[in-house]
């Protein structure tokens, strides 16, 4: 690549934190350092197996009873499938069932595993497939909801409300990372940051519960946020970040893209 080629790059000079483990796509860092941004992988969240299966294998037991699979996550799919192979059960098991996923990113996840989505919301989350199973009238099914530890409870409360069986399994957890954060808050101290990427709320959660009770509310005043989904947005809020982007589309790349639109119009307004 040419020095005049990378001067070029939407994102020359961007020092961005990603805050999430990198899979073996290293999808968001990779799309961003082709970008021409500076990262910096510090991650916020560790995904883990759950301490137990026991309620996920109760439900592939007792799988004829169930009639809507629901992911609310791309994690749920690769840890549901993970352990499906942990079990030596083919993917086949899941057939009969109508599956819905939270978005595009979750069905896309699915596909790899080679199963079709039947439902995928307008709206990326909980409150967007409640809009959905209220138009298909969910009274006398059951849905089996495979998700993380500690979930958002208000699909699984208004299905009940519906008149709908409602059964859960924790197939990840989102943990705290056992590690030094000194590095990562040294950056921050010393201003060696432009942004911050989170893709979920538990990393945004987790950022300001490392920070230093001294250094008060004003320690992100020169960060710009970049979030994944509403959620994670809106906690990003709560804790007094300043959020500049979230994609229409729910995905990395279009996460990466969005970053470098926003940092192209800002250079045209100087």
């Amino acid at each position: 690549m040419s020095a005049e080629f990378q001067n070029d790059l939407p994102l020359k000079g961007q020092r961005i934190l990603v805050t999430r483990e990198e899979g073996p796509d290293h999808s968001l860092s990779e799309s961003l350092t082709q970008l021409g941004a500076e990262v910096h992988i510090h991650p916020l969240i560790s995904i883990q197996p759950p301490d137990s299966w026991d309620s996920f294998d109760q439900q592939i037991n007792h799988i004829n009873q169930i009639d809507w699979l629901v992911f609310t996550s791309r994690n749920g799919v690769i840890f549901t499938f993970q352990r499906l192979a942990e079990l030596n059960l083919l993917n086949e098991i899941f057939q009969s069932l109508r599956i819905a996923c939270i978005g595009p990113a979750t069905a896309e996840a699915l596909l790899q595993e080679g199963l079709e989505t039947d439902l995928i919301p307008g709206l990326y989350q909980s409150e967007g497939l409640i809009q959905e199973f209220q138009k298909i009238k969910p009274d006398g099914l059951c849905f089996w909801l495979v998700q993380a530890e500690a979930p958002r409870s208000i699909l699984q409360k208004e299905l009940i409300k519906m008149n709908a069986e409602v059964v859960t399994s924790t197939v990840y957890c989102n943990r705290m990372p056992q590690m030094d954060f000194s590095p990562l808050l040294e950056l921050i101290r010393l201003k060696k940051l432009d942004w911050i990427v989170f893709a979920s709320a538990s990393a945004v959660k987790n950022l300001s519960s490392i920070i230093p009770q001294e250094w008060g509310k004003t320690w992100s005043s020169n960060l710009k946020v970049a979030c994944l989904g509403e959620i994670t947005k809106n906690t990003a809020f709560e804790q007094g970040l300043n959020v500049e982007v979230q994609p229409e589309v729910q995905n990395f790349e279009h996460l990466a893209t969005a970053i470098s639109d926003y940092v192209s119009k800002q250079a045209q307004r100087i």
